[in-house]
C-alpha cells in the first residue's frame, strides 16, 4: 500500500523519505538538546518551502522569543505570519495569569487544558475546510510538559486521542514536544503507545563533551533503524553526521 509523505527536511533519510501522512509525533529528549530547534526547523521546511499551513501552540516561550530564535538560523516567519502560520499564545497564560480572552490580536489558551486545546485544533481545522482548503496542515505543541502536571491522565489521553483522529481524518501531520522524565514511566509510556510515532533526542557526555543523538522509532507504516545517529546545531539547524 503507498503511503504519501510529508519531507521534513531534517531526518527523511531515517523514515523512508518522510513522515506518514496523518500523524501525531511525539518529540521528546533531554533539556536543551534542541527539540525546540528541530520543531522551528520542521516548520520553516513544510510550511515556507512546501506550503502547508501551520499552526504553533507556543507553551514555553513567548512570540517574540520564538521569532528571534528562528530568525537567528535563517528562518524567518513575518512574512507569513497570520496567513499560513499562526502562533498561538498559551505562554502568556501560564507564565503570567493572563485573562483566558483578550483584547490583544494575540490568541490566548490555557496550555493545561486539554480540552480547550483539542478544540482549538478542530476549530482551526474546520475554519481552513470552510474556506476551501483541504484542511491538511502541520501544527506543533512546545510543549505539553504543563498538562503532566494539571490534568488528569485521562484527560491528557483523551486529548492525545482527539488530536490523532483530527490528524488522520484531515492529514494533518503534529509534533508534540515533552521533556524526557517530567511523569512516570508507566504516563511516558502510555503516551508513546498513543502516538504515530517517536523521535527521540538525547545529550550523552564522551570524554570532555557533550554529544547529540537522535532516533526515530515506532513510526507507522515506516521501516527504520532503532539506531542512534549524532547530530550537530549548525548555524544553519540540525544536521545530521555520519
Amino acid at each position: 500500500m503507498t503511503v504519501n509523505r510529508i519531507k521534513t527536511g531534517v531526518i527523511d533519510s531515517l523514515i523512508q523519505g518522510g513522515v506518514p501522512e496523518g500523524s501525531v509525533v511525539l518529540v521528546i529528549g533531554d533539556p536543551k538538546s534542541g527539540k525546540t530547534i528541530f520543531q522551528m526547523q520542521l516548520i520553516y521546511n513544510l510550511v515556507v518551502l512546501h506550503g502547508m499551513p501551520g499552526l504553533v501552540v507556543l507553551v514555553d516561550m513567548p512570540k517574540k522569543e520564538f521569532l528571534e530564535i528562528s530568525k537567528e538560523f535563517g528562518w524567518d516567519f513575518s512574512p507569513i505570519l497570520d496567513e499560513y502560520l499562526y502562533l498561538v499564545d498559551a505562554y502568556s497564560h501560564r507564565i503570567k495569569s493572563a485573562p483566558k480572552f483578550s483584547f490583544s490580536e494575540d490568541v490566548i489558551i490555557d496550555p493545561t487544558s486539554p480540552t480547550q486545546i483539542a478544540k482549538f485544533v478542530r476549530d482551526t481545522t474546520t475554519g481552513l475546510v470552510s474556506s476551501g482548503h483541504t484542511g491538511q496542515m502541520v501544527g506543533v505543541i512546545t510543549s505539553i510538559t504543563p498538562l503532566f502536571f494539571e490534568s488528569e491522565r485521562s484527560e491528557i489521553y483523551k486529548f492525545l486521542e482527539e488530536l490523532k483522529d483530527i490528524a488522520h481524518r484531515y492529514k494533518q501531520i503534529w509534533f508534540i514536544e515533552v521533556n524526557t522524565g517530567v511523569e512516570r514511566p508507566e504516563v511516558e509510556a502510555m503516551v508513546k503507545a498513543i502516538v504515530d510515532g517517536i523521535i527521540e533526542l538525547k545529550m550523552v557526555e564522551e570524554g570532555r563533551a557533550l554529544r547529540r543523538y537522535i532516533r526515530v522509532y515506532g513510526m507507522r507504516r515506516t521501516a527504520h533503524s532503532l539506531s542512534w545517529f549524532p547530530y550537530e546545531i549548525t548555524p544553519s539547524g540540525i544536521v545530521l553526521r555520519g
